[in-house]
């Protein structure tokens, strides 16, 4: 997945999660068993692991038809993988499946707005603008169109995983130990003693954040929480009498689906129903990293998809920073710099507010990315910022394609 915190604007994060950065560890013997790591990469490049055996799409779809729960990863901002997403809903619609969609995307609170889209009630823009898309999710819309248009035009339960950003913010910022009484009551049943999980998560913090040990260990119950509260929400659904003869269909990041540390355990944990895991991964010239974490004891999924590079005009450009919003307050504040990235390199630091960008005011996330995309890999781009109540101008160096 591309980062640990996608509600707040993932889009100018870049890659982080299946990205090679770290000290280079063995290759698992699963690994090697793909042939699929090669120069020149098909649309079906599917593996069963940890046989390693290459499967066609329907030989896929009749093994997962079987399972209650299906988990398909993704890499936010792939939209072939965002097809490939769409293909598995429609295989299990063809197969008659009675599906509920669980997605990342989606905060449980918009449960509502989420009811009466996959109703008929509301246009595509009466949708976005309710669930306030651009603010809580930050990805472009039309990789994720497909699948939500399908979810219409079938009637299908379209059920909201996420917790509050603003509780996950609160743990990662403070620790658990560091939240109010009443919002420590928000939190779901946790296990923070997972040692595989934890030196998974340690394993991608030392690669990518270089932080010390209490900034590891509130990322650690981040992210478990995140986790948490996603199979806590699946799991009250399918308890539940509309839910307990559906399949679930789940489509969130790579990284809460992997060696089923995230959500997959975190259900079963809850309740003990048949799961299986297809992680969507591109093909990248260098093998990555976490690939080859070797602190599990299996495969990082049930099976691996091997997608093609996305071409760079299907990518927009970022900058390296996490953004939010105040309420009360208009504008978007820098909650994280992202370290050598080109937002660091600028010299934008945490606490900066955006005014505008090229000239032209900013009013919501969405104006950065049209910004952003409008400029291209390798341009220039400037910001109007505010720091410490004075206004200043600074000057952001767009990546090349080759640093995504």
């Amino acid at each position: 997945m591309k980062s640990l915190f996608p509600w707040i604007f993932l889009a100018l994060l870049g890659s982080v999660l299946f990205s090679a950065c770290a000290k280079r560890t063995p290759l698992p013997a699963w690994f090697l068993k793909l042939p699929a790591m090669k120069n020149q990469v098909g649309p079906e490049e599917i593996f069963k692991l940890p046989e390693g055996d290459r499967i066609s799409f329907d030989q896929l779809m009749n093994e997962l038809a079987s399972e209650r729960v299906i988990y398909v990863g993704e890499n936010h901002d792939q939209m072939e993988h965002h097809e490939i997403q769409l293909r598995v809903l429609q295989g299990l619609l063809e197969k008659g499946k009675d599906l509920v969609v669980g997605m990342e995307m989606f905060e449980k609170n918009r449960q509502p707005v989420l009811d009466r889209w996959s109703q008929g009630l509301l246009s595509e823009e009466e949708f976005i603008n309710e669930v306030d898309w651009d603010a809580s999710w930050g990805i472009d819309y039309p990789l994720y169109k497909g699948i939500l248009d399908q979810v219409k035009e079938h009637h299908l339960k379209l059920l909201g995983l996420n917790v509050p950003r603003e509780l996950v913010r609160k743990v990662a910022l403070k620790g658990i130990e560091g939240l109010s009484p009443e919002d420590r009551a928000m939190l779901p049943e946790m296990d923070l003693l997972d040692r595989g999980h934890r030196a998974y998560i340690a394993f991608i913090f030392k690669g990518h954040r270089q932080g010390s040990a209490k900034g590891l260990e509130f990322f650690y119950q981040a992210q478990s929480l995140w986790d948490e509260g996603m199979a806590e929400a699946l799991a009250g659904y399918l308890k539940s009498p509309e839910g307990e003869d559906k399949t679930a269909v789940v489509f969130a990041g790579n990284g809460h689906i992997v060696f089923d540390f995230g959500i997959p355990k975190r259900l079963d944990r809850r309740i003990p129903i048949p799961f299986k895991t297809l992680a969507l991964k591109e093909w990248k010239k260098e093998r990555d990293e976490d690939l080859g974490f070797s602190g599990a004891p299996s495969p990082p999924a049930d099976f691996i998809w091997i997608t093609r590079p996305a071409p760079p005009e299907k990518k927009r450009p970022s900058i390296g920073v996490v953004l939010r919003e105040k309420k009360d307050l208009k504008g978007l504040w820098i909650e994280r710099v992202v370290p050598e990235s080109p937002a660091e390199k600028a010299g934008l630091l945490t606490g900066d507010q955006f005014v505008a960008v090229e000239g032209k005011e900013i009013k919501q996330v969405k104006d950065i990315h049209d910004a952003l995309a409008r400029k291209g890999w390798g341009k220039e781009v400037t910001f109007t910022i505010l720091r410490d109540g004075s206004k200043r101008e600074i000057t952001v160096k767009l990546p090349p394609p080759a640093e995504e």
